[in-house]
């Protein structure tokens, strides 16, 4: 019975994370920003905010409207990291 809900788990827990992008390691800073402007969020590179985003839609979440180069503003929330 363990081993039936091991690979329960792993099978499930896969398909629900391919639905989300793979990234690289490169380093080319972007941030994300929720449309109502409650939580913004600095990657390291444009995949990885789009990553969240799609993290963010999968927990129901709101998602990031707008995607920017660089930092994000020190002065706005940050989200949470998924």
């Amino acid at each position: 019975m363990k081993i039936h809900l091991i690979f329960v788990s792993l099978v499930l827990g896969k398909t629900m994370a391919d639905e989300c992008l793979t990234c690289d390691w490169k380093s080319n800073i972007h941030c994300g920003k929720v449309a109502d402007g409650s939580c913004v969020f600095t990657a390291l590179n444009r995949c990885q905010v789009e990553r969240v985003s799609c993290r963010r839609e999968q927990k129901k979440l709101k998602p990031f409207t707008e995607i920017v180069k660089g930092r994000c503003p020190k002065d706005k929330e940050k989200c949470a990291k998924m």
